[in-house]
């Protein structure tokens, strides 16, 4: 807490409460849970428009979702529209998911469903 909100919230207690509680504050940390950095984390994004399975690294993982960055080329955004399954090489599970952002290489995954064994063979 910087000096000048000290001084305001003794001085001026009704000021600093009416101050709303998330002033001030960054994305990462208004989050409703903790994400947790990954490292050498692989896996696959998969849907019915692709051709194969793209390989991708997973940067951020949460219980609701992650942030994972493909391999290679980007995914066109028109392509990944009606959501993705996301395979985990060291779980050998998919989850359901749908795209919450994209830039360039990276995508924001919203996890949809819990996880299930593979339907599809994943692999190199």
């Amino acid at each position: 807490m910087s000096l000048l909100d000290t001084l305001t919230r003794t001085l001026f207690p009704s000021k600093a409460a009416a101050a709303p509680k998330n002033a001030g504050k960054r994305g990462e940390d208004l989050r409703s849970v903790v994400r947790v950095p990954q490292r050498m984390r692989t896996g696959f994004v998969w849907n019915e428009k692709l051709i194969t399975a793209r390989p991708c690294m997973f940067k951020d993982l949460s219980v609701k979702g992650a942030r994972v960055e493909i391999l290679g080329d980007p995914i066109k955004a028109s392509l990944l529209a009606e959501g993705v399954l996301v395979y985990f090489d060291t779980e050998k599970h998919e989850i359901l998911c749908s795209v919450a952002w994209s830039r360039g290489p990276a995508l924001g995954l919203r996890f949809e469903g819990r996880p299930r064994p593979p339907s599809r063979k994943y692999g190199r």
